[in-house]
């Protein structure tokens, strides 16, 4: 039997996390919109939405690697 309990859903909520351990809002950038090509997308003012930004997900940043 271990001597660690699992943390409480307060404890869980605190740290931005569900019951699950998912955080529970993920992070996005806006950035500009790319083609296949890689150029920028131009936007449609036809059209409500603006095509020429997306929002892409903030990538984790790590510890930094040892030297050495």
């Amino acid at each position: 039997m271990s001597r660690f309990a699992p943390p409480s859903a307060e404890e869980l909520a605190a740290r931005g996390l569900d019951a699950d351990g998912n955080p529970l809002k993920v992070w996005t950038n806006k950035v500009r919109a790319r083609n296949s090509d890689g150029t920028l997308k131009a936007d449609d003012p036809n059209t409500p939405e603006n095509e020429a930004w997306e929002e892409s997900p903030v990538k984790k940043r790590g510890r930094p690697k040892k030297k050495g």
